[in-house]
Parts: structure tokens; sequence; C-alpha cells
């Protein structure tokens, strides 16, 4: 027994096909700045899996109209999309509150952002769980009717709580950004860009949970496909367009750093050793740079 093959599965096929080129994107992303310290890049692996497998369920359906799992198991995926994207740009915003940090001044502290991502990641938990014990029906067309559990709606309150913090780190890094290193307040600006395409996003997924307003494709893809295809697109060229984030000091380095030249220090073993100077010093702040542009010319006005 099979279906006709409707809208729904047309976007499903997009999807997989536009979200392979994605995924191998955020695999070099993640190889190129880290699997440890990727900022948000292995998020970006996450949403990629979780679009195609999503969208082969729907597939599937073709061959397999009669198998409600199918149809709960897209459905499920489908509202995990806005997990993944928050917390990428979670994790790009903590890039540029650690290079503040490296000079010298702590905006938020990494308990606290680390606590937003924990929330994030309950949300999503809660969604899943929810989306589970939710009621599915399909109608005569083909479009999904869901019906959600009450688990559902906090999940996506609480969504909307890590939202309204990340728009607060945002805010806190834009008044901040003369604290950046050069080369990372792009960082910022992609975020600020992100955001409201997030919002749409987030707005979908609030109406279809706490509205009884059922959801088109043409909906879907203009309030959920086409805002988390855009927000992949901008985080990805950002990513290229980024070097890989400096490595933090270690105490153990702490004396090799602070030699101030070149020269010969005897070693524990009775010989001496060469003696260089920091090679891994961070990068001055734009601020830190128009000081002492500044300092220059108030200096050569005097001496003049």
């Amino acid at each position: 027994m099979h279906r006709p093959f409707d809208t729904y599965d047309a976007l499903a096929a997009a999807q997989i096909a536009l979200y392979v080129v994605f995924l191998a994107g955020a695999v070099v992303l993640c190889l190129k700045h880290g699997f440890r310290k990727s900022a948000g890049w292995r998020y970006l692996l996450v949403l990629g899996l979780v679009r195609i497998i999503g969208s082969a369920l729907r597939l599937a359906t073709l061959s397999s109209p009669t198998d409600q799992g199918l149809y709960v198991g897209w459905m499920v995926l489908n509202g995990l999309g806005l997990g993944p994207l928050i917390l990428m740009l979670l994790g790009l915003l903590s890039r540029t509150f650690e290079s503040m940090s490296r000079n010298g001044h702590n905006i938020v502290k990494p308990l606290f952002h680390r606590a937003i991502q924990i929330l994030m990641l309950v949300a999503m938990i809660l969604l899943i769980v929810g989306g589970f014990n939710s009621t599915f029906t399909m109608t005569a067309n083909g479009t999904p009717e869901v019906s959600y559990a009450e688990i559902s709606r906090v999940g996506t309150g609480l969504m909307i709580a890590v939202y309204v913090l990340l728009c607060l780190e945002t805010l806190l890094a834009f008044i901040n950004q003369g604290y950046v290193t050069q080369g990372e307040h792009r960082i910022i600006f992609a975020v600020i860009v992100c955001l409201p395409f997030v919002l749409v996003r987030l707005v979908y997924s609030a109406i279809l949970i706490f509205t009884h307003i059922h959801s088109t494709a043409w909906l879907m893809l203009a309030m959920e496909v086409a805002m988390e295809a855009i927000v992949v697109l901008i985080c990805e060229i950002l990513g290229f367009c980024l070097a890989k984030a400096p490595e933090q000091f270690k105490p153990a380095d702490t004396e090799a750093q602070a030699m101030p030249g070149y020269g010969n220090t005897p070693s524990q073993y009775g010989y001496s050793m060469p003696q260089y100077p920091s090679q891994s010093s961070p990068r001055k702040t734009r601020r830190e740079r128009k000081r002492e542009r500044r300092d220059r010319r108030s200096q050569r006005f005097n001496e003049w």
C-alpha cells in the first residue's frame, strides 16, 4: 500500500539534499576549530543529523502510510530543530566572552553560560518526552494534526526563557565588544543577524504547541525550514571566515610566557637552557589600540 507524493514529502526530500551539504560543512568546521572547543559547531552536526533522519522518516511513510510510528518520529524530530540552533548561537557567544576574559574582562562567567546550555538541554528532553506522549492524527490529505501533551508546553516555555537569556548575552557582548580580540567582532554581528530568524522559528513552535492552530506545508516552509536554513548558512559562512580560537594559557607555562628576553637560565640539572620570549600573548583589543594611538599622538604633539 502506497500513498501519493505530497508537499510535505517534497520538503523532506529538499531538506535531505540541503542538510547533506550543511552536514559536510559542519564536519569541516569541527575539524578546523576542534571538536572539544568547537564553540557551537558540533551542534551543526546534531541539527544536520536530526533533519536528515526526520526527513527520511517522512519519506518512509510513502511505502508505509499506516505506520504511525514513522509520523511520530518525524514530528518529534521536527520539533527538535530549534534546540541545536540556540545552542549553536550560545556556543558562538561563549567564544567572544572567552576572548574578553583573555584580555582581562570577565563579563559572563562560564558557570552561568553553562547553566543556560543545561537549561536548553532540559527543554529538548522535555520536548522529546512530550512528543511521544502527544496524540498524532493524519487527515485524509496527509496533513498532520497534533494534540500536544502538557510536558511539551513546559519544554517550549523553557526554550522561550533560554531565547530571552540568549538575547541578554548578545546585548552584553555588543556593549563590551571593545574588549573582544580583533577579528572576532563578526561573531557578535552574525548572532545579531540570526536572532530574528530564530525568533520566527520559536514563534512557529509556540503557535503549534500553545494554540489549536494546525500547520500547513507552506507555513512549515516559511517559518521552520527557511528560517533554520538561513541561520545555518550564516553560521557556516562565519565559521569558514573565522580563525581557530587561541589556546588557553596553562599554569605550567606561566614562567615561560613571562620571560622578558633571550638568554640562558640554569636548569634543575645544572646546565644552562635557552630562554625565549612568549610567542602566544593575546592580541590587543580595539580599546587598547585606540588608547595607544591617542597616547602616541599626544606625545608627538608635546615634543613639537
